[in-house]
């Protein structure tokens, strides 16, 4: 059986809560019935000593009179069992009933007395001997009658106040605990209601209470929580839509590295024989750019997996020379200026030469394809190679291009994101993959009219 925490919080405390309530207000109204019978007793006592004292004659009026001081009815018979007096307006034969009210010589627990039914009411009574001479010519009986529902209407009455402030005690702590209850429930709920979406694959944060308590720690705990499912969920999907691209690309791409493999012996058969062709500059740049593309496509193949290549100190001005000589070609036939600013020391890092090459291919190539027709001062791009603090290399390409699309800037570096019609969106996710295998950074900014991208290593 289910058993909701509003209920659990409710029961428990109106239990104990109620309980206390009742237990107070019952004691406290019966003490105040108690009192008022005693003082009921204790003021009709008085009366009735009064009475059966009195050297006086106890006629009618005086009978009246003392009704009047005690709310009780008295009646006074004879030795004979004649009425004498009586307070009360009936004929003396109905009366006549009255002497076999039971005797208490003391008046105690006068609310314990037998019940007397006259003239269709119930009253509590009692007898008692009246022996003073004035008082009757001969001993007789002073009959006192209290009606019922009067006697015990003073003791509700009593008893009323103390029942009416504990029932409204109650509804108040009714009232004050479920608004508590509700009060703490909901934001459970709510948490309960978007951590199922959550399940669902709805990585929306959840809402924070403005209350610094624990559903508030709870809220964020489970915003980490998404956050890092988020993100757990987005790798997942990039290493099956590598996994799916390295399937359905890996025949075709051997099949390339193969053909790469065999154009590149032909060049190099084609320099040896001809003898104008071991000088040729341009047979070299086709060289380099076809071992370059059986590298390319080497990566392709392991795309995803840890990178295996061999780790070597790696001088990096001669690195970026060769990558500039490679697009050097392309820059001059699309009229762009390219400049390399070189650092005054020479910097070297440990890595795979292959794999940086590659990085600045694709970073080169970005910049020069950004700029191309750019803007009326000239289309530039600027590689600088400099010195970050004691210990990192900074390698930064500027280019007078437009820069990413507002679309995409977030995501740049993520697989499969670009803005390029024809382009797969995995250069610069290979790109930040080698950054971090090495042990650097790779990122960008717009700045001075130019777009930036930058690759900091750790020096040697």
């Amino acid at each position: 059986m289910r058993w909701p925490i509003q209920v659990q919080l409710l029961f428990p405390v109106l239990s104990v809560v109620l309980l206390a309530i009742v237990l107070a207000s019952g004691t406290s109204a019966y003490l105040g019935v108690m009192r008022a019978n005693r003082r009921q007793q204790e003021n009709l006592k008085r009366v009735v000593t009064t009475l059966t004292a009195a050297p006086f004659p106890l006629s009618d009026d005086v009978l009246t009179q003392m009704s009047g001081l005690s709310g009780a009815e008295f009646v006074v018979f004879d030795a004979d069992h004649h009425v004498q007096g009586s307070t009360l307006k009936l004929p003396r034969d109905q009366l006549q009933p009255l002497r076999h009210v039971q005797e208490n010589d003391e008046m105690k627990q006068f609310s314990a007395q037998p019940i007397t039914r006259l003239a269709g009411r119930s009253y509590l009574g009692t007898q008692m001997p009246v022996t003073r001479r004035g008082t009757l010519a001969r001993p007789g009986w002073l009959v006192v009658l209290y009606a019922e529902d009067q006697w015990w209407a003073e003791a509700r009455q009593a008893a009323y106040p103390t029942l009416l402030s504990g029932a409204v005690a109650a509804l108040a702590v009714v009232v004050v605990t479920t608004m508590l209850a509700r009060r703490f429930v909901r934001p459970i709920q709510q948490l309960g209601r978007q951590t199922a979406a959550i399940a669902q694959g709805d990585f929306q944060p959840v809402a924070v209470t403005r209350h610094d308590d624990e559903i508030h720690d709870l809220a964020l705990s489970i915003n980490r929580m998404t956050e890092t499912l988020g993100r757990y969920e987005q790798s997942v999907r990039q290493n099956e839509r590598l996994r799916t691209l390295g399937q359905l690309g890996a025949g075709m791409a051997h099949q390339l590295r193969n053909s790469a493999t065999g154009a590149s012996m032909a060049v190099e058969l084609h320099q040896r024989q001809c003898s104008a062709g071991g000088s040729s500059e341009s047979l070299a740049v086709a060289l380099r750019q076809l071992r370059l593309m059986e590298s390319y496509l080497q990566r392709f193949l392991t795309l995803g997996r840890p990178s295996a290549g061999v780790r070597q100190p790696v001088v990096l001005e001669p690195l970026v020379r060769d990558v500039m000589g490679l697009v050097g070609p392309a820059c001059a036939h699309a009229k762009i200026d390219l400049q390399f600013q070189n650092c005054p020391e020479p910097l070297a890092v440990l890595g795979d030469a292959e794999a940086l090459r590659q990085v600045l291919v694709n970073l080169l190539l970005n910049a020069v394809e950004a700029a191309r027709g750019s803007s009326a001062h000239g289309a530039r791009v600027v590689v600088q190679l400099c010195k970050q603090g004691a210990d990192h290399a900074v390698l930064a390409i500027r280019d007078s291009g437009p820069g990413p699309a507002e679309a995409i800037r977030p995501q740049l570096f993520e697989p499969f994101v670009t803005e390029k019609p024809d382009g797969t969106g995995l250069g610069l996710f290979v790109a930040r993959q080698i950054a971090e295998a090495h042990g650097g950074t790779i990122g960008w900014q717009q700045a001075d009219g130019m777009t930036c991208f930058h690759l900091e290593l750790p020096l040697l």
